[in-house]
């Protein structure tokens, strides 16, 4: 069954309206916030034509969002779970591979190799990194200096 061009979110009372501003302006992450921008838009009469270009999302997105908004209220606006992998490294494991990689952070294949030593868990490289930036590290290539190819005589007079 086809949907019709627009539909319009119809009953929000004060304190609904109020509490879909707060959200929009500073919700739990974007996607929160353009859900709850687009039920306040719709509700002002915003066709969906239009919230199509704003969002730039496809028409039964929005739909969808509305029918959770009907259905859901506010529950409906945030993600459900979805389904996925566990981690592989439990929290300890995890502080423990941090502590492994800090010790040597030039050489990520024998971090891997002393994890799965102590943990008996194979891990890949992109794991560690995804792991790393999760605790705040800066994950970059090293650059290898060339200090010990340059004339330190020229180096000298030149400065």
């Amino acid at each position: 069954m086809a949907r019709p061009d627009s539909v319009f979110i119809q009953k929000l009372s004060k304190t609904q309206v109020q509490r879909l501003e707060q959200l929009r302006d500073d919700g739990g992450n974007s996607r929160i916030r353009h859900r709850a921008h687009a039920i306040l838009l719709s509700y002002l009469g915003t066709p969906v034509k239009e919230l199509v270009k704003i969002f730039q999302s496809n028409r039964n997105t929005l739909y969808s969002w509305f029918d959770r908004w009907h259905a859901e209220g506010f529950d409906g606006l945030a993600d459900k779970p979805r389904c996925g992998a566990p981690t592989k490294l439990s929290v300890e494991e995890q502080d423990r591979a941090i502590e492994l990689l800090q010790a040597s952070p030039q050489s990520t294949n024998t971090t891997l190799a002393k994890i799965k030593v102590e943990t008996g868990v194979t891990i890949s490289g992109d794991t560690l990194k995804r792991l790393a930036k999760k605790k705040g590290l800066v994950w970059k290539r090293m650059r290898k200096s060339l200090r010990t190819k340059r004339d330190q005589k020229n180096f000298a007079t030149q400065e």
